[in-house]
């Protein structure tokens, strides 16, 4: 028990930094003078958030698929954009203030990029024969894998009763 939590541990060691940079952060926000230097606050808090914290993201997670990485970045550093904004009180905001439209374009992407996933699984899943193998090359956990082909073999049956009560 204890080998598979440490292992754990090693292989996920970003989530347990992850609650030391939020307390850190909010610690900073209590004290740091923000009415001497807002400029300098702010910019330290986006540095941490959108880019310090998805390069170890990206330093933990370096044997990941390339364009899952990058997927997941990219949703770090918006999701880092509004975390800085929660940060930095609102009359120090300025930076923050001109980068709304830099997060709502990542969300785009993202959306984008999570529509051709849910595309992509749900032809593995209703196609002919579902792929376990292929869901999880998607970067899909096995487990998950397995409760959606239960899933996929369930709405089928209900297609099925349906298509036959015509």
């Amino acid at each position: 028990m204890k080998q598979g939590a440490l292992a754990v541990a090693q292989r996920h060691w970003f989530y347990l930094v992850l609650p030391l940079l939020l307390i850190t952060a909010l610690t900073f926000r209590t004290s740091y003078p923000w009415l001497l230097d807002p400029k300098l606050g702010e910019a330290a808090t986006i540095f941490d958030w959108c880019v310090f914290v998805p390069l170890i993201y990206a330093v933990c997670y370096r044997n990941m698929p390339r364009r899952a990485l990058a997927v997941r970045k990219l949703a770090m550093v918006c999701g880092g954009i509004w975390i800085a904004a929660k940060i930095v009180p609102d009359q120090a905001e300025t930076i923050l203030s001109e980068l709304g439209w830099v997060r709502g374009l990542g969300i785009a992407v993202l959306a984008v990029f999570e529509g051709v996933a849910f595309v992509a699984v749900l032809r593995i899943l209703f196609g002919s024969e579902p792929d376990a193998v292929a869901l999880e090359r998607q970067g899909i956990p096995p487990l998950l894998v397995k409760f959606m082909l239960a899933e996929a073999r369930f709405w089928r049956w209900v297609w099925l009763r349906l298509r036959s009560m015509k």
